[in-house]
């Protein structure tokens, strides 16, 4: 008996065989997507940050004077962060390292770390940088002299700080411990002190990473580095090393907060090297940092002596903090970071299966029309 397959009735059957290999592919991508945020969570927590407390923590940082590595003033900041760290972590670390000046003079510096909920396994860090820069390079006087820093390294430590007070008074309500990280040495790069680069204290931090943490019992689910938050007329943008999930999760939670400008739907994108870069390929990183390379972009004071008090917001303070709070509180995992290596294997491999079988049933009805 002869037996016809025509080309309509092979193409129904190639996509049938499709549809049913991909299945798998779609179910598992569902099952294993990390989510950042819990869907429609009927769990509200009242935000407790205090925009008022985060100003003053800038003011406190300015009344040192300029936090330039190897100066007075530096090392009197680094104790305050210190003391405020005591006061409401479980556990202080001081990482010290030395880098060498121009005449090969090595300078001290520090990173601080504050933890809290420690018997957590699963490490959230909310992090900034701490000292402010050398020089004024972008100004029109006094280019060679430090700058104030109360939104390029100030408001992020200020807001870090009054976060590591909030969630220490409610860290019941979250299963996760929080690393509360000051970065040194990230602002003197392009000659703010000769023959240094950008996050310095950042990168050192990575390098010895394992002996802040056991890598064998804890895992990290995410950083979050908080960068010049403290300007009028608060945008961030797109920071195109940070991880996509992880930004989009949390420019969602900003704007359902209702800071729409602050969080656009569709931000300015740019590459900005920062404190997060050297921890991108151990767990999803986010830049939050506004657009400070133009301008004209809404707050033109980076580098230059008028980055001081008059020109912090603490509207924009209130944004910052609320929305780390919040995201926290809402934050909720269903991978960790390595996980999603595996993740991406299987629905690869699933996929491969897929085409192939598309494949075999092309070549399979080619060779059955051939033979009769």
């Amino acid at each position: 008996m002869k037996i016809s397959h025509s080309p309509r009735k092979v193409l129904i059957l190639i996509g049938i065989l499709s549809i049913l290999l991909c299945i798998p592919v779609i179910g598992l991508k569902l099952l294993l997507e990390p989510t950042f945020i819990v869907p429609n969570s009927s769990v509200h927590f009242p935000i407790e940050f205090n925009a008022t407390q985060a100003y003053e923590n800038i003011r406190t940082q300015l009344d040192f004077g300029y936090r330039v590595p190897g100066t007075v003033e530096h090392n009197a900041c680094a104790d305050w962060i210190r003391d405020e760290l005591f006061l409401v972590t479980e556990e202080v670390v001081t990482h010290n390292f030395s880098l060498l000046d121009a005449e090969n003079n090595p300078i001290f510096c520090q990173n601080i770390l504050g933890k809290i909920n420690t018997n957590y396994s699963n490490i959230i860090i909310i992090s900034a940088h701490w000292d402010s820069r050398a020089i004024a390079e972008k100004d029109t006087v006094n280019q060679d002299q430090p700058i104030p820093g109360a939104n390029d390294g100030g408001s992020g430590v200020a807001v870090v700080l009054e976060l590591a007070r909030v969630f220490n008074r409610n860290k019941a309500e979250f299963n996760s411990q929080i690393w509360f990280l000051f970065f040194d040495a990230e602002d003197q790069g392009s000659g703010g002190i000769a023959d240094w680069g950008w996050a310095e204290g950042a990168t050192e931090f990575r390098a010895n990473i394992e002996s802040f943490y056991d890598s064998a019992t804890e895992q990290f689910s995410f950083l979050l580095l908080l960068d010049m938050v403290g300007g009028h007329d608060l945008k961030f943008i797109d920071e195109r090393y940070s991880n996509n999930e992880l930004q989009d999760a949390f420019f969602q939670e900003g704007r359902e907060l209702g800071y729409l400008r602050a969080f656009p739907k569709f931000p300015e994108a740019n590459w900005i090297s920062d404190d997060h870069v050297p921890f991108r390929n151990l767990m999803p990183t986010l830049d939050l940092i506004i657009n400070f390379y133009n301008p004209s972009s809404g707050w033109d004071y980076h580098h230059t002596h008028q980055d001081n008090l008059d020109n912090i917001d603490e509207n924009s303070l209130e944004i910052t903090g609320s929305t780390v709070e919040s995201f926290i509180y809402t934050y909720h995992g269903k991978t960790t970071w390595n996980q999603n290596y595996l993740k991406w294997i299987i629905i690869g491999s699933v996929g491969g299966v897929a085409i192939l079988g598309a494949a075999v049933a092309v070549v399979f009805f080619k060779r059955k029309r051939k033979l009769t």
